[in-house]
């Protein structure tokens, strides 16, 4: 599938709020409750016996806009269903007729059920000329389809209800989230259109008529009334319920694939999430469904647009295919179908539990490949290395101590295998210079003596020419039989204090000496530890400190 399909497709599921509503009020009314979902509305004709059941079929060829709608709805020779999208402001209880609770009885008992979850206002109907009952639950505001429909089928599955065809049905249900397709709610049939026998009742399952204004007006009254907070903790109760699975031995590799389908299944609940979605997703794809090249990509994409809480909460609509890209090639490089020969060293001790650290670190591995692939294809990858690693760190949503943890994924240095002479501490021909490897520890505070390959000019030896050629008297002493330079230098300043706590925040780091050797290089024009001014060394603790969210170093 590719991606402009895919974007085609999840335009199918909610209507657009360009789309022209009907000229008379209640149809308007109608359409914004029942006609968010356009597409795969169902239809019978209306049976020549009135009782008879209904022969529905499910309508794809055309999307059922709000006109369209309300003129089927008025359409007295047929009969007209919907289905709901991932966000609804209604539930619809179907009691068949002939079943245990459709009777005034059996509706009081589920009416009381109700009241359990903050259900306390409802409206009821005959669904039809057959007798059957439809008892429908409104409210103010939007609510999560899912989550109501797995707290509805909690309510009465501990009270004892038999949630069953031709017993007692719930819309929205419970559906399973398709993996491969899109798996969509179950179709209902509108209230109270003509000639179908639908009608409002009382308590006593009189008719009271069948006006779809009055049907409304008696709406708005009941969905006042609902207590949203304990329906609200009720939904979190019976997703949470619904997600623990009795307890089973399976393979690392089923609870794996487990855990995946789960995180896909909830989709976006908040902002920030679309990176960690779209690496789970693309990994589904790649590991369990042996996906590569274009087809992972249209896979991640496809399933994607269609999680819960994309259009609500992710920020990268305008971007989503690039970023599908970027997830789909670095999991690509990382992972492979499950069966097949592994395409990278997998060699590790044999232990199917992957320590929390080593997931941490390759997570941030993950994410560090795709930001790299993400900002090198828009052209946005920065040359100067400072600038590349704020850039990287932003997009991955890593730490720059993360980044410098792994500077072969991004470093260009550390990419092309060769680590600069200006980026090491010591260079060979330097060995008497003070130096700063995986220890900051000074080794001893001495004064320093030059060796003569350092100095300018030659040493004098005895009796050879000095500054004062006339100057050769025992007053003015002997220099010595050999070439040497006895004369001092003063020490280089040295604040122990400073050492130690660039030290301290370097082991808190976790850094490694070719680490803190290619950070001193990146922040300091290529410098060596040696090279640094007092004054930069204090920059660098300060640099340092901003990096490790656990230091209270002022």
């Amino acid at each position: 599938m590719t991606a402009s399909t895919g974007r085609s497709e999840e335009s199918r599921r909610t209507t657009s709020r360009s789309e022209p509503l009907p000229a008379d009020p209640t149809g308007q009314r109608l359409c914004e409750i029942f006609g968010h979902y356009r597409w795969n509305f169902i239809r019978a004709d209306l049976p020549d016996d009135a009782t008879a059941k209904a022969a529905w079929t499910t309508v794809k060829d055309y999307p059922l806009r709000p006109r369209v709608l309300w003129n089927h709805w008025q359409d007295a020779n047929q009969i007209i269903g919907v289905r709901f999208t991932h966000e609804t402001r209604y539930a619809l209880l179907d009691l068949d007729a002939g079943g245990d609770y459709c009777t005034a009885e059996g509706v009081a008992q589920i009416r009381a059920a109700l009241e359990t979850i903050g259900i306390t206002r409802t409206l009821l109907l005959r669904s039809s000329w057959s007798g059957g009952l439809h008892l429908y639950i409104p409210f103010l505001e939007l609510v999560n389809t899912f989550n109501l429909a797995v707290a509805l089928k909690e309510c009465f599955k501990v009270q004892g209800f038999r949630l069953q065809a031709g017993q007692l049905e719930i819309f929205p249900n419970v559906k399973a989230y398709g993996v491969q397709t899109f798996i969509e709610y179950m179709g209902h049939r509108l209230p109270l259109q003509p000639g179908s026998g639908s009608c409002l009742l009382d308590d006593d399952l009189n008719p009271i008529g069948n006006s779809l204004a009055r049907f409304f007006w008696l709406w708005d009254g009941a969905a006042a009334h609902q207590d949203m907070d304990t329906l609200r903790h009720a939904m979190k109760i019976g997703r949470d319920n619904h997600r623990k699975r009795p307890k089973r031995r399976s393979h690392p590799v089923a609870s794996w694939r487990h855990d995946l389908d789960a995180e896909i299944t909830e989709g976006w609940t908040a902002y920030g999430q679309t990176n960690h979605l779209l690496k789970t997703i693309a990994c589904y794809g790649r590991v369990f469904e042996s996906l590569e090249g274009q087809a992972l990509i249209d896979y991640t994409l496809r399933i994607a647009l269609r999680c819960p809480g994309y259009e609500q909460y992710c920020r990268h609509q305008h971007e989503i295919e690039r970023k599908v890209i970027a997830w789909a090639r670095a999991v690509e490089g990382y992972y492979w179908p499950l069966g097949s020969t592994p395409t990278r060293d997998t060699r590790h001790p044999k232990n199917t539990l992957v320590p929390f650290n080593q997931r941490q670190t390759e997570d941030a591995q993950y994410r560090i490949r795709a930001a790299y692939a993400e900002l090198e294809q828009t052209g946005e990858l920065p040359e100067q290395i400072t600038a590349r690693a704020i850039a990287l760190a932003r997009t991955a949503k890593v730490s720059q101590q993360t980044l410098y943890k792994h500077l072969s994924l991004w470093h260009p240095k550390h990419q092309e295998g060769v680590t600069a002479q200006s980026a090491s501490f010591i260079a060979p021909e330097e060995v008497n210079y003070e130096a700063m490897p995986e220890s900051l520890e000074p080794r001893e505070i001495k004064k320093l003596h030059p060796l003569e390959k350092n100095m300018k000019g030659e040493a004098l030896c005895a009796g050879g020419v000095g500054s004062d050629l006339t100057s050769l008297t025992p007053k003015r002493g002997v220099r010595g039989d050999e070439s040497s330079f006895p004369q001092e230098v003063e020490s280089a300043a040295y604040d122990p204090d400073l050492h130690a706590q660039i030290q301290h925040q370097i082991r808190s780091l976790g850094w490694s000496g070719d680490v803190i050797r290619q950070f001193i290089a990146d922040q300091f024009d290529g410098k060596r530890w040696s090279g640094l001014t007092e004054d930069e060394r204090f920059l660098l603790l300060y640099r340092l400190c901003v990096l490790d969210p656990r230091s209270d170093a002022n």
